[in-house]
C-alpha cells in the first residue's frame, strides 16, 4: 500500500480555465458565504473542514505569513497579520492562497505538519517549480475572491461610471472601486482583470 503521507514532489501546471473550475466548485461548498460580492474566506475554509489557528511570530521566523497542515486542515495564521484591521485584504488574500494550496498541492504537502517540513518541500522542489506553484494558488485565490461571473457583472455595470468625456475607460479608477467592491488589494484585482482578458477584449493596459 502507498504510503500517502509520502509528498508526491510534481507540480502540476494548471491551466486558467482548471482553476476557474476548482474555484467555482469550492465557493458552491458554501453558496452563502458570499454577501454582496464580497466572499467570506473564513467562512470558506470552515466550509471546506478547515480550522484557523493562531502563530506568533511566524512571518519573523519564517517569512510567510501563512501555511497550511493539508493533512489535519489547520491554517496556522501570523497573529500580527490577523489582528491588523489595516492589513485586513493582505490577511483575506493570504488565506484563500492557503485554501488555494488545499485544493491543489494537497499531494505535494502531504504531512507537512510544521514549517521546517514545509520549507523543506520547496527547497527540493527547486525555486522554478515553486514559482509555478505560488503563481497557481495566487491565481486561484484571485478567482475565489473574485468569482469570474460577479467580476463580469461587476465591470459590465461600472463602465459607464468611469469613462470620460473622450469615451477612455479611466482604468485605475475602476480597478480600485472593483478592490473596494470585492474588499482585495489593488493589485490582486487589477490582475484578475488581465486573467480574464480584459487587455485583449477592451484593449486596456493592465500591466
Amino acid at each position: 500500500m502507498a504510503d500517502t503521507n509520502k509528498p508526491n514532489l510534481k507540480v502540476r501546471e494548471f491551466k486558467l480555465f482548471e482553476l476557474e473550475r476548482i474555484a467555482k466548485n469550492a465557493l458552491a461548498k458554501a453558496p452563502d458565504c458570499i454577501k454582496s460580492r464580497v466572499v467570506d474566506i473564513e467562512r470558506l475554509l470552515e466550509a471546506h473542514g478547515v480550522k484557523l489557528v493562531t502563530f506568533q511570530d511566524l512571518a519573523r521566523q519564517w517569512k510567510t505569513y501563512a501555511f497550511i497542515d493539508t493533512k489535519s486542515r489547520f491554517v496556522f495564521v501570523d497573529a500580527e497579520l490577523m489582528d491588523d484591521v489595516f492589513e485586513a485584504k493582505k490577511y483575506r488574500f493570504t488565506l484563500a492562497e492557503e485554501l488555494a494550496h488545499l485544493l491543489i498541492h494537497t499531494g505535494l504537502f502531504a504531512g507537512c505538519d510544521n514549517m521546517e517540513a514545509r520549507m523543506a518541500i520547496e527547497e527540493a522542489i527547486g525555486e522554478e517549480r515553486n514559482d509555478r506553484l505560488e503563481h497557481n494558488a495566487k491565481a486561484l485565490a484571485s478567482m475565489i475572491l473574485m468569482p469570474e461571473q460577479s467580476v463580469r457583472d461587476f465591470v459590465e455595470g461600472a463602465i459607464p461610471k468611469f469613462t470620460d468625456a473622450q469615451d477612455n475607460v479611466l482604468i485605475e479608477q475602476l480597478v480600485n472601486a472593483m478592490s473596494h467592491e470585492f474588499d482585495v488589494n489593488f493589485k490582486p484585482a487589477k490582475r484578475r482583470l488581465k486573467v480574464l482578458g480584459y487587455h485583449r477584449t477592451h484593449g486596456w493596459n493592465l500591466d
